[in-house]
């Protein structure tokens, strides 16, 4: 395991200051100033011209498009086997401890622009996504536990493809899931570049609730739960109050009330604005009640020992 950024370039011209001495000829084109005294010219550029300027921006601006988004191919056929079915049988496939190989194959040689139609709906693609994370960190750290000996290294190396693009744990949850946002930035600072894969899968708007569904192999991290598109809103809200149920709870510190809760609400703070903030949320999952929910916070450590197979219920 997760404010926009406003950047504007100025066209202006700076000023030209030439100081003149006898003898002297001064001639200024388009931002080039030419200066001659006794046959010997110098040439000196004093502000990039705006054609120059304007040039540069066009050209940033078309590279940032010119990627846009995947396609499908052209006469493109429906997929054979439905990709939240594939994201669905990958994990009946783990919950069972049998050989998944085929569904790992599956997933990889997806084409993304087919994918990319298939996946036409937001429950769609969180069923999916969410799926294929928890099934990624499934596959890749019962295959090999010593990934998570360097955490940091295993969240951020792609080691896992989907539709042709290698991704890591961190690709895969900022930059689709929580719908192109910074790792680093709390929820309030998107990626400022998201890549082409990015720009065609990404949840826009992200969803706070999914804090709660994804499972990084940590033992305080929620249990893995199969989603379907068309139960994804049901499920995940019952997941949002089964977890919050065992990881919350009101304590009297030192002559005050506090809720001790799980540090995902301090990580992710920005994301739970799809629900007007942390005390709102806690609110509509029955933590708190609306006459309450200003009470002091406190949150909890967070257990990160490995622990893989912690399955819903």
């Amino acid at each position: 395991m997760r404010i926009g950024l406003h950047t504007e370039v100025s066209g202006a011209i700076e000023p030209k200051f030439t100081a003149f001495r006898p003898g002297m000829q001064s001639l200024t084109v388009a931002g080039w100033q030419s200066t001659e005294q006794s046959g010997d010219v110098s040439v000196g550029r004093q502000t990039p011209p705006r054609m120059i300027r304007q040039f540069l921006l066009f050209t940033l601006l078309l590279s940032l498009t010119a990627c846009g988004r995947y396609q499908p191919p052209t006469n493109a056929q429906p997929l054979e086997l439905d990709p939240n079915a594939l994201s669905e049988g990958f994990l009946t496939g783990l919950k069972a401890g049998r050989d998944v190989s085929a569904e790992v194959t599956q997933l990889a040689e997806l084409d993304p622009g087919t994918l990319a139609v298939a996946l036409d709906t937001r429950d769609k693609r969180l069923a999916f996504w969410v799926n294929v994370y928890n099934g990624m960190v499934q596959y890749l750290l019962t295959e090999n536990p010593s990934l998570y000996d360097d955490r940091s290294s295993f969240f951020s190396t792609p080691n896992f493809t989907v539709a042709g693009k290698e991704l890591s744990p961190n690709d895969m949850e900022h930059g689709i899931i929580r719908g192109g946002e910074n790792r680093l930035g709390l929820g309030f600072i998107p990626q400022l570049f998201p890549n082409k894969f990015e720009r065609t899968f990404r949840v826009k708007g992200g969803d706070s609730r999914v804090h709660f569904a994804l499972n990084c192999g940590a033992s305080d991290c929620p249990p893995v739960e199969i989603y379907r598109p068309e139960t994804y809103d049901e499920q995940i809200d019952a997941r949002v109050r089964s977890y919050l149920a065992d990881h919350s709870e009101l304590k009297e510190l030192d002559g005050e009330e506090v809720l001790v809760t799980s540090p995902l609400f301090s990580w992710f703070k920005g994301d739970f604005r799809d629900h007007d903030g942390v005390d709102d949320f806690l609110v509509d999952y029955g933590v708190l009640e609306e006459e309450n929910k200003d009470i002091k916070r406190e949150y909890a450590d967070y257990d990160w020992t490995l622990e893989t197979g912690i399955w819903a219920k």
